[in-house]
């Protein structure tokens, strides 16, 4: 009889850990199956539990992973993840590993014993070993994670049993068996039938015989990436000194700081090379879908047949594929954004983080990591170099370079001979003076566009802003058309005839009076990107004009065709938000325009001027990248804010020097660690109660300053009210002792976001 024992299980639900029956042995981080609240789901063993609640304890249903399928490196990294962030192992192992992916019970082990017969039998301990051995690669289970039912997507593989031959075998039996024995008892169902011309029941009768065995096979699945020959690019003087300046085989963390087109994806291929050559593997984080593509294209041809991809563009089958070809330890470089920084990728001779600064590494849902930080962590627990790079590094990165915790390594040219862009401000209070109106376009702006439409090159212009107008305001009795979900005014397109919540989603036609008064005096304010496109196929007519944003790139691929688009020169104006701005190459794109560089900078966000000089930064990076010259016209309210001052000279150490100061001034990161607490109810008073109580708590905590409760950014989101706390904490020590000392109940309506990025909801 197999014994069996209290063991806690973390469910990815917002619950607290429960105690179920399993069997004794069951290693940390294994999943099982189990019953909750009437219905079945998964959850991540934890351990047993010491202290079991003087109930009747249900049993697991059953057990899905014979051992933990996770690296034990990874495992480490989450439970270091999960005791930071405040969130369930469960919740974290689901970002590393796709609930489809199970095991081969059935899977016949080198010394003839096949995993069922193990658990049946409950010999855990045995199984654990055999687990720990297949992650130092002492042992090969290549059919671990394949389906022997044959349904769903995949690829059908066919292996030799080693069962004795029949007396009797057909022709073409006899050739399918002849195919395998030469091609060492495995291989693809697709290329026997065409090999040896057989049919597809010739196979099932030799499985039929036991001679054959078929399993479908997950992660031979490519992805379809466009195959590109890229040039074979010789470094300069300064990339090879930053490749040389990176030490592998050791954890350390390097920031290597480039201006924009200074060739860091170059310093980053010739650094993977290098690992994978020493058989290593790398993993490369990109902040975002649209950095991937181009970057897929250039490292299949470069390292062909070793890439696995993750991203939230894939669909389930391929990310499931991907994911077992990392399990099965079959790629040697992994890109993607957030999620895989936890991707199960065993052997780490590297780390990429590419576009460091961006928050999109940063998860604004639950649970609420970082990615950029949770690199760090992995290179050092995989003792490993992180290498993160930017042209425009985050203010907590730089500081870190400053104060030596990371080794600074710098790009200042722009190999090629091709130079920075030139930068010119238009001060767009002189062109109301002088046009009497609010312009979308400056004179300056149209001047350069025409000439860049005649001398047939590329335009790019930036407003981080959709839709067609901000808002629509009635101007008899003033008030603005607003959701009635939220505390935020509706946006107008005019293409879907509709305005929309950007928050919550909800839309309705435009009415013909004001709600409010019943006057006929609604207007529109303000413009986005759908107006800039309208105005522009009004000016330039004969000009091929494309749009990105979110609306335009919903759709699977279009984000993708339209880059590809703009890079053969089959676009002459490109209209677009912040994801134009990084990391993309358009030969024949000289000019940029900055519609309103001011529009970040009205954030009550510490940060914003940060943030509006990376983007103004980064955008202007994107003119000249190969031969021709650039040139970047910004449009602003503000020509004399610092961040506007640097960004225009492209002067990234300036800046940091002029905010640092004012961040230490007013306790800001990177000079205090902090913590923020949000709350929901049905009323704000509902909303503040749970923060009260939590403040109360934490004042007896050393070495703390509380803020709040108050009022969220943005107060009422989807009929809800929120309201915030945030700790701060010069010893990032003493914030981890008071978040340890004052847990909050996950079922409650209060959560925690360490080191927040985004303060509002």
């Amino acid at each position: 009889m197999i014994s069996v024992i209290p063991t806690r299980v973390d469910l990815p639900r917002p619950i607290a850990p429960l105690t179920y029956l399993a069997p004794d042995g069951l290693a940390r981080g294994v999943r099982v199956v189990v019953k909750v609240r009437g219905g079945k789901t998964w959850g991540a063993v934890l351990g047993p539990d010491e202290s079991p609640p003087s109930v009747k304890l249900r049993p697991i249903e059953a057990v899905i992973d014979p051992f933990p399928l996770l690296p034990p490196n990874l495992l480490t990294l989450l439970d270091f993840a999960s005791s930071y962030y405040g969130c369930g192992l469960a919740h974290i192992t689901a970002l590393c590993i796709p609930q489809a992916v199970q095991v081969d019970w059935g899977l016949l082990l080198p010394d003839g014993r096949r995993l069922s017969e193990l658990r049946d039998s409950g010999d855990w301990r045995a199984l654990n070993e055999i687990g720990m051995a297949w992650h130092r690669g002492e042992i090969d289970l290549p059919t671990l994670l394949h389906r022997r039912n044959l349904k769903g997507a995949g690829l059908t593989e066919v292996r030799l049993t080693g069962a004795p031959h029949p007396r009797r075998v057909t022709q073409t039996q006899a050739r399918v068996i002849e195919c395998l024995e030469a091609a060492d008892g495995v291989k693809l169902e697709s290329e026997i039938l065409w090999e040896t011309a057989v049919s597809a029941s010739v196979l099932a009768g030799l499985e039929r015989h036991g001679l054959i065995e078929r399993t479908k096979r997950l992660d031979l699945l490519s992805q379809k990436r466009e195959d590109l020959l890229h040039r074979t690019v010789t470094l300069n003087e300064e990339q090879r000194h930053a490749v040389s300046g990176v030490e592998l085989g050791r954890f350390a963390p390097y920031l290597l700081y480039g201006v924009t087109g200074s060739g860091k994806t170059e310093v980053f291929l010739e650094l993977a090379e290098c690992v994978v050559h020493n058989g290593k593997r790398v993993l490369w984080l990109v902040p975002e879908i649209g950095l991937t593509p181009r970057l897929l294209a250039r490292l299949e041809t470069r390292f062909p047949g070793s890439l696995a991809v993750g991203h939230a563009g894939l669909n389930a089958t391929e990310k499931q594929a991907d994911v077992v070809r990392l399990l099965m330890n079959d790629a040697r470089l992994f890109v993607g954004v957030r999620n895989a920084v936890l991707a199960p990728l065993r052997n780490i001779g590297l780390i990429i983080v590419d576009e460091e600064q961006e928050s999109s590494y940063k998860s604004e849902e639950h649970p609420r990591i970082n990615a950029r930080d949770l690199a760090i962590k992995r290179a050092q627990l995989e003792d490993c170099p992180v290498v993160l790079g930017s042209a425009t590094p985050s203010l907590e990165s730089w500081h870190a370079a400053q104060t030596n915790r990371y080794k600074l390594l710098r790009l200042t040219q722009r190999p090629l001979g091709a130079n920075l862009p030139t930068v010119q401000v238009v001060d767009l209070r002189e062109c109301y003076r002088s046009e009497r109106k609010k312009v979308i376009f400056s004179p300056m702006l149209l001047k350069a566009m025409n000439d860049v439409l005649e001398r047939g090159e590329q335009s790019m212009l930036l407003l981080n802003r959709r839709g067609f107008e901000n808002f629509w305001i009635c101007m008899a009795c003033g008030k603005t058309l607003d959701c009635p979900n939220c505390d935020l005014s509706l946006t107008y397109h005019k293409g879907a005839w509709r305005l929309r919540c950007h928050l919550c989603g909800h839309e309705n036609v435009p009415p013909e009076v004001c709600p409010h008064c019943g006057a006929e005096h609604l207007r529109g304010v303000g413009e986005g990107t759908e107006r800039v496109e309208d105005s522009l196929q009004t000016r330039f007519p004969a000009a091929r004009i494309l749009r990105l944003d979110r609306d335009t790139t919903s759709r699977r691929g279009a984000l993708e065709a339209g880059l590809l688009a703009a890079e053969h020169g089959e676009v002459d104006i490109l209209v677009g938000t912040q994801m134009l701005a990084k990391g993309h190459t358009f030969p024949k794109l000289t000019l940029v325009g900055i519609l309103n560089a001011d529009l970040g900078l009205r954030a009550p966000d510490f940060r914003s001027a940060e943030r509006t000089f990376h983007l103004l930064t980064q955008v202007s990076g994107r003119a000249g990248r190969v031969e021709k010259p650039g040139r970047v016209i910004l449009q602003t309210y503000s020509p004399d804010h610092p961040a506007i001052i640097h960004a225009v000279a492209q002067n990234f150490e300036g800046f940091a020097d002029s905010e640092l100061p004012y961040r230490q001034a007013l306790g800001y990161p990177p000079y205090t660690a902090m913590a923020l607490f949000r709350s929901e109810g049905d009323d704000p008073a509902t909303a503040r109660k749970p923060l009260d109580e939590l403040r109360l708590r934490f004042m007896a905590c050393h070495g703390l300053k509380i803020l709040g409760p108050l009022d969220a950014p943005i107060p009422r989101v989807k009929s809800r009210y929120w309201q915030q706390l945030i700790l701060k904490s010069q010893n990032r020590a003493d914030l981890s002792r008071a978040l340890q000392a004052v847990p909050i109940d996950r079922a409650g309506t209060v959560y925690m976001d360490r080191d927040p990025v985004n303060f509002g909801v």
